[in-house]
């Protein structure tokens, strides 16, 4: 079954020049090991520090590389829209540009859904996870995670991770709800997919703090959005269902 799969890797960047080349040379080398088809989708908000110049060098020798750019920064919320969209694999594995994720973890990801889920996600706070944050960033993100699951009323410890894996069927079901633009998308499409029945599950990952660059996430602003979030997808829940 592995080998009939096509997947589609989405890459959002912004100012990711040397992280970029090294992350796609690490998903070369692991898919050229469990052989599946793939290609991948670079969405760049308009780097000005040579990345979209070192990709178009790496398309000179890949031509499943595909890079669009857009004119300003748009925020990683519609960069994953947009790559999603333009994805052609049965299988979209997210994930950010920094080297905070381990593409060694992509045979995992592919395992699960072979194994009948719909949606998988990484985490650092399921058993096996972890991270290299300082401890006040972990610690917000992981009481944020705990809060949202309770809320939300949906198994996931970890909302906003950006590396994941969608049945592209799934997505086509549930893209075109009204999503941010910016980080709370992960957080939504998570929802949405759990409101449409989708098989959800976690697999642990060391999340390692960027080595290179500046991260683009202003955490404690992100923070109140998604403290906010579950009443605003409540009530527009109820306010869906009462104009039926």
């Amino acid at each position: 079954m592995i080998e009939k799969m096509k997947v589609s890797f989405v890459i959002p960047t912004l100012n990711e020049h040397g992280n970029i080349t090294r992350l796609i040379d690490r998903i070369n080398k692991i898919i050229k090991k469990i052989k599946v088809n793939y290609e991948i989708i670079v969405v760049d908000d308009n780097s000005t520090d040579g990345t979209i110049e070192e990709i178009k060098e790496l398309q000179k020798f890949q031509k499943n590389l595909h890079l669009y750019v857009r004119e300003k920064p748009l925020g990683i919320g519609s960069a994953h829209i947009k790559g999603y969209n333009h994805a052609q694999g049965d299988l979209i594995i997210s994930m950010d540009a920094d080297l905070s994720h381990p593409p060694e973890k992509i045979p995992e990801f592919i395992a699960k859904i072979n194994s009948e889920f719909d949606m998988v996600v990484s985490s650092r706070y399921v058993p096996g996870g972890s991270t290299d944050k300082k401890l006040k960033f972990y610690l917000i993100s992981k009481m944020g995670g705990y809060y949202l699951s309770i809320m939300l009323r949906i198994k996931i410890l970890d909302f906003t991770t950006g590396y994941r894996a969608i049945k592209r069927e799934l997505w086509q079901k549930i893209k075109d709800y009204k999503y941010s633009k910016k980080n709370v998308f992960l957080i939504e499409s998570i929802y949405y997919a759990h409101k449409h029945g989708a098989k959800l599950a976690e697999i642990p990952i060391f999340f390692k703090e960027r080595e290179y660059g500046e991260s683009k996430t202003p955490l404690f602003k992100e923070a109140i959005k998604a403290l906010l979030l579950p009443f605003k997808m409540k009530y527009l829940s109820r306010k869906k269902k009462g104009g039926r």
